[in-house]
């Protein structure tokens, strides 16, 4: 009885001796994304960057959703913003078309292949079929580009998608010159509500790198 007791606590301390092998899950691939602007905005440079003064990418989508065969239409943004200060800067891009009875979203190939080939869009209201610069200065004022500005020009470069656990994304730097607008009353005439001003501000040089979402 003293053997087989003896034994007993013998294997009881090996047992608790051996160590718990740990296990350990694969690293889970993550995008890195990475956001900056800048820019000569009427006359003086602006620099915004990812994770300075609060600054962030605020990427977002509009989509507009119609039934088979008329194709769906989607408009993507990138805003350079700080919930720090007023000043921000927004990029969209637009009208991608796809199926909106088969998928909420565009595929993954349609999303793609939509920034790959609008690497020199025209500059249109809204983004529509097109690209637009929406600046807020730090008085809260929103200016906005025109189709009809001349001359203006935006180029998308360095265009790579990639996807994680959390999206698929298209990121890119995109370089514009442009004027923006914005219309203030005229209150030199009787009726300045019902009467205008637009004021200009030029955009120079400009270099947004960021990202959009599908």
């Amino acid at each position: 009885m003293k053997k087989v007791i003896a034994l007993f606590a013998f294997g009881s301390v090996f047992l608790a001796g051996c160590p718990k092998h740990e296990i350990i899950p694969a690293p889970t691939p993550k995008v890195e994304l990475e956001s900056s602007f800048i820019g000569i905005v009427n006359g003086s440079q602006l620099e915004l960057t990812q994770n300075v003064d609060g600054y962030y990418l605020d990427v977002t989508k509009t989509k507009f959703i119609q039934p088979s065969p008329t194709p769906s239409l989607a408009t993507y943004y990138a805003n350079m913003k700080s919930p720090n200060t007023l000043v921000s800067i927004r990029v969209g891009l637009g009208s991608l078309q796809f199926d909106g009875s088969a998928n909420s979203d565009p595929s993954l190939s349609v999303f793609n292949n939509f920034f790959t080939t609008m690497t020199t869009p025209t500059y249109e209201a809204n983004a529509y079929n097109g690209f637009e610069v929406v600046y807020r200065d730090g008085s809260g004022n929103v200016w906005k580009s025109d189709p009809a500005s001349t001359p203006q020009d935006v180029v998308f470069t360095g265009i790579v998608q990639e996807s994680d656990g959390s999206g698929d994304y298209s990121k890119f730097t995109c370089t514009f010159n442009c004027n923006v607008y914005r219309k203030i009353p005229d209150l030199s005439t009787p009726t300045p509500l019902d009467d205008s001003v637009t004021l200009t501000l030029p955009i120079e040089n400009a270099v947004l790198k960021g990202w959009f979402k599908r």
